[in-house]
């Protein structure tokens, strides 16, 4: 599913538009190999990255309906990601937040899982947020960029996006569900590009 935020460019609003529509972002499949003993997965950063990749971290998520997110860092923090679910599922929301992007504003949301075998690459400017589907999910990130505590925010996830998110028992922290508006994120973005 996919909506646009109601963020205005010009004249009109943005069209309705795929999560491979959104600029830069690819939803590919991912390299495994099955036998009796189980799955060997290759994640291969160097093939999306146009930066060097500066770490891997993992998400580990207890119960269904957690909700982490949506997060993004300013500049000269912002960073790519390949997202990959390794166990579990996980309702994906990416939110376009750069300026000159053609799909600036685009709103779209996907299913990652264990089952269907998709991974996710972002580019720098993209905000990301998910809810767990189902218990002990598991997400794989690599990242080009350290995190950085003053370049970091998250949007509301119950504000000004209009996400419907699928399960409506959910847990968030403290600071993601008080995060800032769409509105607000997409001028921070675009004031650090031109700092």
């Amino acid at each position: 599913m996919v909506r646009n935020s109601g963020i205005t460019r010009g004249l009109g609003k943005l069209p309705n538009i795929e999560v491979s529509q959104i600029e830069g972002v690819r939803l590919t499949q991912i390299s495994s190999v099955a036998d009796s003993r189980g799955n060997f997965i290759k994640i291969l950063p160097s093939v999306f990255f146009q930066n060097t990749l500066d770490s891997v971290a993992y998400s580990t998520n207890l119960r269904a309906g957690t909700i982490r997110g949506i997060h993004f860092q300013i500049e000269p923090n912002s960073e790519e990601k390949i997202i990959t679910c390794v166990q579990g599922s996980t309702f994906e929301v990416v939110i376009d937040i750069r300026p000159d992007s053609e799909s600036f504003g685009g709103i779209a949301t996907f299913e990652l899982s264990q089952e269907n075998g998709k991974q996710v690459y972002l580019p720098r400017g993209i905000a990301h947020g998910f809810q767990t589907l189902v218990d002990d999910t598991i997400l794989q990130y690599c990242l080009t960029a350290k995190y950085s505590p003053e370049s970091s925010y998250s949007i509301d996830p119950f504000g000004d996006t209009g996400i419907r998110w699928p399960m409506e028992d959910y847990s968030i922290s403290t600071r993601d569900s008080s995060g800032v508006s769409l509105s607000f994120a997409a001028q921070k973005y675009a004031e650090s590009l031109w700092r």
